[in-house]
């Protein structure tokens, strides 16, 4: 078979025939997707130059510097995130597409929570945690980190059975819906864990606010901008080599990849959002 009989053998697939039981098209949701994580890219770079812009009040700079160090992984995520999907708009491999959206949609569930977190760091930053702001922020946070894990893991699940069409393991499907229940039992694990307490020894002048300020609550930020910034990138990078898989490679993924996939899929955006409840501000 020549080169053109390779080609004229090619069927473009964009998930709208329904074939294999695939009732979903992640095709066709790329553009609205691309857009939404592009809006949100937005509103998060005007976040970051209202806090470079801005004079904090007294004691309210550190504050500020946290909220900071969180949305600058987040907008580089979800501007990322943003190109991957309008890659994925343009597809003609279904099976590729649906994969390609997963890791967007991974990286979309991670950040989403972690810009809340950081909106929340900017009320005690600015003096706008009076009358239990902050308390309702933790609220807020909690909701939508639950929700986020819940849709990665209804993603996880539905492209392991949209690839294998319908045929996954019993065992696979209780193993995605078995993590997604302990990611949600550690985000309120980590949400409502309390503090420690000051050690009974602190630095000269240092007091028990500072060092659970500048010392611990620091240091929850800084891992929580870093897992975000890491495992994003992981998840980038994965839906940027799935792009250049050439299409031959699509039509019949093993079993033992799409679950390895699914999995990933779900611990990776849930390593993001523990992170970030985990570094919640503390009224």
């Amino acid at each position: 078979m020549n080169s053109l009989e390779r080609l004229a053998a090619f069927k473009p697939d964009t998930c709208s025939s329904g074939a294999g039981g695939i009732d979903w098209s992640s095709i066709a949701s790329a553009s609205a997707m691309s857009a939404f994580c592009g809006i949100m890219a937005g509103f998060v770079f005007a976040g970051i130059v209202v806090v470079i812009g801005e004079r904090n009040p007294t004691q309210g700079d550190g504050h500020a510097s946290r909220a900071l160090r969180l949305m600058l992984p987040c907008f580089v995520g979800l501007a990322t995130a943003s190109y991957l999907y309008a890659l994925t708009s343009g597809e003609l491999v279904c099976t590729r597409g649906i994969t390609e959206q997963l890791f967007s949609g991974a990286i979309l569930a991670g950040d989403a929570v972690v810009v809340i977190v950081a909106l929340a760091w900017l009320l005690p930053a600015y003096g706008r945690n009076t009358h239990g702001t902050v308390g309702f922020f933790r609220g807020l946070i909690q909701f939508a980190a639950q929700f986020s894990t819940l849709m990665v893991t209804v993603s996880a699940s539905g492209f392991t059975n949209s690839i294998l069409h319908h045929n996954a393991a019993g065992w696979a499907d209780a193993l995605v819906w078995g993590s997604g229940v302990l990611a949600c039992a550690a985000v309120f694990y980590f949400w409502r864990k309390p503090l420690p307490t000051a050690p009974s020894t602190l630095p000269t002048g240092q007091t028990a606010t500072q060092w659970r300020d500048e010392v611990l609550l620091n240091r929850r930020v800084h891992i929580a901008s870093w897992t975000t910034l890491y495992v994003g990138g992981v998840l980038a990078v994965a839906s940027g080599i799935a792009v250049g898989i050439p299409y031959t490679h699509w039509a019949a993924l093993p079993a033992w990849l799409v679950y390895t996939l699914g999995e990933a899929s779900l611990l990776l955006p849930g390593s993001i959002i523990v992170a970030a409840v985990w570094a919640v501000p503390r009224e």
